[in-house]
């Protein structure tokens, strides 16, 4: 971590330096060492002081520093430079900042919308001769972009943000220069270009990085998906069971203001590392139980497996790095309570080390609900009477071994958030589980359309 960070500094400067000769030759034709010497001496505190400390503050940032970095980055320099062939053909109002605000809304969460549309402005505030009143017209342009791309779950949606950005754009203009009309056309050009760009740019970035906004994760979460048809052929319990946690996570984690999509679309890809071995686990057995002829050691490493292949199979796949998290900590570090218990009984005095999932524990409140899912769900199956009273009891009992086994102490879940996502889930399991009528029996010639009586 402390390489990157020293990388870092050499990458920023270099940046910074790079798109400062950029701007001067492309828009004047002319580089001086003054100009290079007073971006950077601006630029860099500004970047290091207020961009960097805000990113440190990140969950997403600090579980992958590198991807989310470098993507930040790479927007940021995308939209600089898109701007700056648009101030040299147009003029000031053709500068917007919709495209770096609304990828960067759309790929990681509104408060980085909004530092990237405050680096943006600031960059463009000082390159044209620190004007105030640009940076405020762009900042807060970009604000309304970023607060319109919230909880977009559609590509057609995204010209809710850019319009509602051009409007803003030009009241701001007109009012700042008195009423200059010919910026009106200016903005709105610009500002329709940006927002295809964005359309057309943000699939290839998605997968590329493997940062997805939750519209890449809702079309990507199509039950056609290779890995989800070679799930349901393979290993068909896992592929219902899959569904089932689907429902019980979304739910959850839209009563604590989660990410509910990423939920639902994770859960279908939680188990994929099962579809290779899909007899060993129980749900897509018929009878016969493998684990019966072997010793415990290996059942152990046959189920750690499944988190490991499921691994590799999200890289080769490309799926969401998130996703990918969600494979990996679903079960954290937690004991296979029945091998070890079955090394236990045939003595063979294997040390329980050996019998963890290789984790790690849950790192965001996201994967957090999905072990908390897993593990009801699985208790659920196992119960004779579903009721509240009994489901509320094992919940608890759960919620108790995960914290006495510190599972959660990374998550970032308050008890009053676990209390939430319990009443959710059990709530979920017993409309899933709900009794039925029993039907009396009727005589067949009763019921044949027509019948009518005589009497």
């Amino acid at each position: 971590m402390k390489k990157f960070n020293k990388l870092k500094i050499v990458i920023i400067v270099l940046n910074f330096s790079i798109l400062s000769i950029f701007s001067e030759i492309f828009l004047w034709k002319n580089v001086t060492i003054e100009f290079l010497y007073n971006s950077l001496l601006i630029l860099i505190p500004f970047w290091f002081g207020i961009i960097e400390f805000f990113m440190n503050k990140n969950k997403k940032f600090k579980l992958h520093p590198k991807n989310y970095w470098a993507t930040f980055l790479t927007v940021l320099d995308i939209g600089i430079v898109l701007n700056i062939i648009a101030l040299k053909y147009y003029s000031d109002p053709a500068i917007s900042p919709v495209f770096v605000t609304v990828m960067i809304t759309l790929m990681m969460d509104f408060y980085m919308g909004l530092l990237i549309s405050l680096g943006f402005s600031f960059y463009f505030a000082l390159l044209l001769g620190s004007s105030f009143k640009l940076f405020i017209i762009l900042f807060i342009t970009g604000n309304v972009a970023a607060y319109f791309s919230k909880n977009l779950y559609s590509r057609v949606r995204i010209i809710i943000p850019a319009f509602s950005a051009i409007i803003v754009q030009i009241i701001s203009y007109l009012l700042y220069y008195q009423f200059d009309y010919e910026a009106i056309p200016v903005i709105s050009f610009s500002n329709f270009i940006q927002m295809l760009l964005i359309l057309g740019v943000l699939p290839y970035l998605e997968y590329i990085t493997r940062i997805y906004s939750d519209i890449g994760l809702l079309e990507l979460g199509n039950l056609n998906h290779p890995l989800l048809r070679k799930l349901s052929f393979n290993a068909s319990g896992t592929y219902y069971h899959s569904l089932i946690i689907a429902n019980l996570v979304e739910s959850a984690s839209e009563s604590i203001n989660a990410n509910p999509v990423l939920l639902r679309v994770g859960s279908y890809f939680h188990d994929i590392g099962k579809s290779l071995r899909p007899l060993f686990f129980t749900e897509n057995q018929k009878g016969i139980n493998p684990h019966d002829k072997i010793n415990p050691k290996l059942s152990a490493i046959i189920l750690n497996k499944h988190v490991t292949d499921g691994i590799e199979l999200a890289r080769k796949y490309r799926l969401p790095i998130l996703i990918e998290d969600l494979i990996a900590q679903h079960h954290g570090t937690r004991i296979k309570r029945y091998f070890f218990h079955k090394n236990l009984e045939q003595e063979l005095n294997i040390p329980a080390e050996e019998f963890r999932y290789p984790g790690p524990i849950p790192q965001f409140k996201e994967s957090a609900i999905l072990m908390i899912a897993d593990n009801i769900e699985a208790i659920t199956r196992s119960m004779k009477e579903l009721n509240k009273k009994t489901l509320s009891e094992r919940f608890d009992k759960l919620i108790q071994d995960l914290f006495f086994e510190g599972q959660l102490d990374d998550c970032g879940l308050t008890l009053s958030e676990i209390n939430k996502i319990k009443d959710s889930m059990i709530e979920t399991i017993l409309n899933m589980n709900h009794s039925r009528i029993s039907y009396p029996e009727i005589p067949q010639e009763l019921l044949k359309e027509g019948n009518k009586n005589e009497n």
